[in-house]
């Protein structure tokens, strides 16, 4: 959507989007090389994973089933009454469910918004060049 969209627009695009996203979430969409092994590694040494997505609930939970399969302790998507990420509702959420506490988690993400969303959740974040930005453009947004 152009910046210059008004909020009628942008709600009539979405209204159309959304049906059509959570029918067709799957398509040219698969994990990054590595991460299934990643995560059962992790599951082999007693850590749980999980995924907070700012993807709808739904679409989240199918994409992990299906590329992840017992592999992730939850999924959380976008679902109404918390806010998207940055802000750290979801986070807390995961959090919650899991009965995890701050100082045992650790948020692993590729974008100045998962470290901010981190930050926000006062956990530790890792960053991984694996998607949207280089090592150097991360450090510029805050990772070390």
């Amino acid at each position: 959507m152009p910046e210059t969209a008004d909020d009628a627009l942008f709600e009539k695009v979405l209204g159309e989007y959304m049906p059509y996203y959570a029918a067709h979430c799957q398509e040219k969409t698969a994990p990054y090389e590595g991460v299934c092994a990643l995560l059962e590694k992790l599951r082999a040494h007693g850590v749980r994973a999980a995924v907070v997505s700012n993807k709808p609930d739904g679409a989240a939970k199918t994409l992990c089933r299906h590329h992840f399969g017992d592999g992730l302790a939850l999924t959380v998507g976008h679902f109404e009454g918390v806010e998207r990420k940055p802000a750290p509702d979801m986070v807390l959420f995961a959090m919650e469910q899991l009965h995890c506490d701050a100082s045992r988690t650790v948020y692993v993400g590729d974008t100045e918004v998962d470290f901010e969303t981190a930050q926000r959740a006062g956990i530790d974040c890792i960053g991984v060049t694996w998607g949207f930005r280089d090592r150097t453009t991360l450090e510029e947004r805050g990772f070390s």
